[in-house]
């Protein structure tokens, strides 16, 4: 314990003295993570220091935490009661241990003199704005993005698996060697998760030497929360939860196992690329640009990067929910977004960048950059112009599901239980055990 306590604060005092040397004065510095939410906030963040700044009396940095490692540099600021953050980013999921170090918001909105702009949450979908609220209502954040999961798929293999009288002759005759069942193929929104795996053996070319692709699809492997979330779909889908009705720990079940045996047959089996044990959305995105894979059950902000204009693949992507289990389809989703730190020192300032967060205009800013506004406007303007807010509309009306603001506190430690299982270290009632054991004495010291 020393020695963790000693990592930390050694880990606090650089961050805080990269952070202080990093900002000016008279700028309020927000973290974000890296990829398609940070480009987009870059430009918003640009237009505000060119546009708004002089009026607001102060301009925004934004500082870039890993994604593996984001929750461990932001809690060792936290920890430190570190006034070098003024936003931290922040998801639905993460609220059950961020509250406690983040400041009130609506207090600010509700101020003329902070929010100058008359900003308010009517703007956005209503349960984004709930995902900041924390148990007695108190709202602690901006959702900028609402991120959920699709299975994505090449249309114009599955077209032609549907048509090819050849390639459904093979496609039932490797179903039946592999899962042990003559399968038609079928329209991947019918699809089953052994639907799934018979598709993903068809394009895999170890099964299927004529298969396009070299693999049938892209497994995330890479030990971090996001990775279980992606499995979770598959978990509700056959009946499990990560918290059972009481709220308690709810792991060590079959539903679980019967989850872990898809994801496992993918990496056993090399339906998957070897290098996705350790990959996650950059390396899912470049699998499915480079015609790698046929199919992957991905992160809804890769699909501006997968079917963009230049992309080998352009026109040739779906997406739909993933697959059913026994209790039917299920997507995941969560909003992410910025709060303000409890320590910070420029409390007003940080709620008057987050007050015109709340605009429209902010709000289109990021959607045209690239992020997923949860905006009423935006989804209902800008669906031409970005055809996955179509699609997130639908999926999410049919199927949307999400976690409690608890479960931040035990993500990695899922995920790093369920990739054991997954991978092959160790057996499913071995994982599921020590993760049921494990996840309950974490969550006694929140309760």
């Amino acid at each position: 314990m020393k020695k963790v306590l000693f990592a930390l604060a050694a880990l606090t005092m650089l961050l805080c003295a990269v952070m202080t040397a990093s900002a000016a004065d008279d700028a309020i510095r927000m973290v974000y993570w890296p990829g398609p939410e940070s480009d987009a906030m870059q430009v918003v963040i640009d237009y505000w220091n060119a546009n708004m700044a002089e009026e607001a009396g102060f301009t925004v940095d934004m500082e870039l935490f890993g994604r593996d490692n984001i929750m461990l540099k932001q809690e060792a600021l936290m920890a430190a009661k570190s006034a070098d953050v003024d936003l931290f980013f922040t998801a639905s999921r993460w609220l059950g241990k961020y509250w406690m170090h983040m400041e009130p918001l609506q207090p600010y909105l509700d101020n003329p003199e902070v929010n100058i702009y008359g900003a308010d949450t009517e703007g956005r979908i209503p349960a984004t704005v709930d995902g900041f609220r924390w148990l007695d209502g108190t709202l602690y954040g901006v959702p900028m993005d609402l991120s959920n999961h699709f299975l994505y798929y090449r249309t114009d293999l599955i077209d032609e698996l549907l048509s090819n009288e050849e390639w459904k002759a093979t496609y039932k005759k490797i179903a039946l060697e592999q899962l042990g069942e003559e399968l038609e193929p079928k329209e991947p929104a019918e699809w089953t998760w052994t639907d799934y795996l018979a598709a993903s053996f068809f394009f895999t070319k170890a099964y299927n030497p004529d298969s396009p692709t070299e693999y049938g699809n892209f497994t995330h492997g890479k030990v971090m929360g996001p990775t279980a979330f992606l499995w979770t779909n598959c978990y509700w889908s056959f009946g499990g939860d990560w918290f059972d009705a009481d709220g308690k720990v709810n792991f060590d079940n079959e539903a679980a196992r019967q989850a872990l045996s898809i994801w496992k047959t993918s990496f056993e089996k090399g339906l998957t690329p070897a290098s996705s044990v350790n990959g996650e959305f950059a390396e899912d995105n470049e699998a499915m640009i480079a015609g790698q894979v046929a199919m992957t059950v991905h992160w809804n902000a890769g699909y501006a990067t997968i079917d963009a204009e230049e992309s080998p693949v352009h026109g040739k992507i779906a997406v739909c929910a993933p697959p059913a289990g026994p209790e039917g389809h299920f997507a995941y989703n969560h909003t992410l977004g910025v709060g303000i730190s409890k320590y910070s020192e420029h409390k007003e300032q940080a709620a008057r960048w987050a007050a015109w967060l709340y605009t429209d205009e902010a709000a289109k800013l990021y959607a045209e950059a690239g992020g997923i506004a949860p905006s009423k406007m935006v989804l209902a303007d800008m669906s031409d112009q970005f055809p996955v807010y179509g699609y997130m509309v639908d999926v999410l009306n049919a199927y949307g599901k999400n976690l409690p603001p608890t479960a931040g506190i035990i993500e990695d430690m899922a995920c790093g239980a369920l990739a054991d299982a997954w991978n092959g270290a160790v057996d499913f009632d071995t994982a599921l055990a020590q993760l049921q054991a494990d996840a309950t004495e974490e969550m006694s010291y929140w309760e």
